[in-house]
């Protein structure tokens, strides 16, 4: 398997298809929903979950076995039914981003050339404030272990420090006009050891370190 390119898009109000209607459809469906997506269901049954976000008016469901047009116009695809055959279809007749959830889907089509679109897979995700981290390896739960372990050293102490962030960079904008010295500014105050004081002291502390930065700027 060849290295994967990270990539982050945003999907917000895009039309996300889903393929498939059962336990690993649904946990799909509410991925694309935490980042607001516009998500189409196709199949001929759902789960229960399933139908209650149907029921909210958080996804919508057509019931229906899956044809080409039901994909046409859609930014991203998930092939998530249980048949390996119909998911390598999906991920021939996709245009643009395609999720294939069975590694049995042909990779080329029949000719031996590469497929149109581009075949991704999802990354073990969490998300703090704007503090996101995706990360990859060809054995998920290896990945979700990774995530989690990440996950208890960069915690709600780096949401605060990038919600910080934010405000310092709109406010050093209003009052250091010269951007060279607010790049040299924003250098130290993300650091490697600003960082390693965030992870030992938490924000707080932190922050204290940052504000006698600012100060003798």
């Amino acid at each position: 398997m060849s290295a994967l390119f990270p990539v982050f898009i945003d999907i917000k109000g895009k039309k996300c298809v889903v393929i498939g209607g059962g336990k690993v459809a649904e946990r799909k469906i509410k991925t694309l929903l935490k980042y607001k997506a516009r998500v189409i269901v196709i199949s001929p049954e759902i789960t229960e979950e399933i139908k209650k976000l149907v029921s909210s008016g958080k996804v919508n469901y057509i019931k229906k076995e899956y044809s080409k047009n039901d994909i046409k116009d859609a930014l991203l695809v998930v092939a998530a039914t249980s048949d390996t055959k119909i998911n390598a279809q999906i991920v021939k007749d996709a245009k643009f981003l395609v999720n294939n959830v069975t590694k049995e889907a042909l990779q080329l089509n029949s000719q031996g050339k590469h497929t149109k679109n581009i075949e991704y897979i999802v990354p073990a995700i969490f998300t703090k404030g704007d503090l996101t981290v995706a990360i990859s390896t060809q054995f998920p739960s290896l990945s979700r272990v990774l995530r989690d372990e990440i996950k208890d050293v960069y915690g709600k102490d780096f949401a605060y420090f990038l919600k910080y962030l934010k405000k310092l960079r709109k406010d050093t904008k209003r009052k250091i006009k010269d951007s060279k010295i607010r790049q040299e500014l924003f250098k130290k105050i993300t650091s490697k050891k600003i960082v390693s004081n965030l992870k030992q002291y938490g924000f707080k502390k932190t922050k204290e370190e940052i504000d006698r930065i600012i100060d003798e700027t």
